[in-house]
């Protein structure tokens, strides 16, 4: 079976009329479909002249407990200052409608629009007396349009294994900016929830699918690229140079049978330091953000389907949790 699967895919994938005439081609495109899909539609390219939309919603939660020195330190030893603890717990669901649009048999375009919103509450108790009064709260809400996203893919080849397929996503600055946003002077924090990132980004990648009957064998790789902007701070200007971002992803999706479909994945993000006027602050630190996935997929019929992954954070950095579900179909 691992034969004529594998020799089918390339047609299966990323074009699925062409073997409108074959007795079995619904039931192999229906699965091959299936198990591609589940790695976020590498490959699955949609074909010329067709639309296809997505709705996804994405659960986020994350944790962290700081302590924080306020002041200076005179010996390794004795600090002068005030020593604060801070507890925070940040929720963020978004929900995306995305469109796309297949401009040939190997290239789409896609635009995204997220909705965000976002719950933070946060907790900071200076250490020096633990009375319960001391305590400060903040808990702080707020939504709205996140920031837009564009994005074309092209695929390689389709003759020979693998397959490869590059992207190119710019993302915009639709989204309130956390640089527009008052901070409190007690808690540290942002008096409002922002929603994007307030800087413009490109991203290009790669993407890699092996078909290994029952299985398709993926990986992916990006760099983002984060525009520098002029930002004012009390009256002042400075210029911000977000730090750059690689991604590494690979995994492993496996079809059960003809319409369901599971995954595993593991991704890595390297977050570089950012700099200030053309400098990197001291307490600035490189990130790195490890995070493994589960997903499965479910076909409804050869143009729509349904992905429920879980995601599970693995270093400091990384958010807790993660649940997303994504509903794509095509017409």
């Amino acid at each position: 079976m691992t034969k004529p699967l594998i020799l089918s895919l390339p047609f299966l994938l990323f074009s699925p009329n062409i073997l409108a005439d074959n007795h079995q081609a619904p039931e192999e495109a229906k699965r091959a479909q299936t198990v591609a899909d589940v790695i976020e539609r590498p490959g699955v390219l949609t074909p010329k002249g067709q639309f296809g939309v997505e709705a996804s919603l994405n659960y986020s939660q994350n944790s962290s407990n700081k302590v924080n020195i306020i002041g200076y330190t005179v010996l390794p030893t004795l600090i002068i200052g005030r020593i604060e603890v801070s507890d925070s717990d940040r929720t963020t669901i978004t929900a995306g409608l995305t469109g796309r649009y297949g401009l040939t048999n190997d290239t789409e375009i896609e635009i995204r629009l997220p909705f965000v919103y976002r719950n933070d509450q946060i907790s900071v108790r200076p250490i020096q007396d633990g009375a319960a009064d001391e305590t400060i709260n903040s808990d702080l809400d707020g939504g709205g349009l996140g920031d837009i996203e564009f994005a074309i893919r092209h695929q390689f080849n389709f003759e020979t294994t693998p397959y490869w397929v590059g992207s190119l996503r710019i993302k915009s600055d639709t989204g309130k900016s956390p640089y527009d946003i008052d901070v409190d002077p007690r808690t540290n924090a942002l008096k409002d929830a922002p929603t994007g990132s307030g800087f413009w980004s490109i991203e290009p990648g790669i993407s890699m699918i092996y078909p290994t009957d029952p299985a398709v064998l993926f990986a992916s790789a990006s760099y983002i690229y984060n525009f520098k902007d002029d930002v004012d701070f009390d009256g002042q200007s400075a210029e911000i140079d977000l730090g750059d971002t690689i991604s590494l992803g690979a995994g492993l999706g496996f079809a059960i049978n003809p319409d369901l479909s599971l995954s595993i994945g593991f991704s890595h993000q390297t977050i570089l330091k950012s700099k200030v006027d053309g400098r990197t602050d001291d307490e600035a630190k490189l990130l790195q953000l490890d995070s493994m996935t589960f997903g499965v997929n479910y076909a409804f019929s050869p143009t729509s389907s349904v992905n429920i992954s879980a995601q599970a954070g693995l270093t400091e950095d990384t958010p807790d949790f993660q649940l997303n579900v994504r509903v794509p179909f095509s017409f």
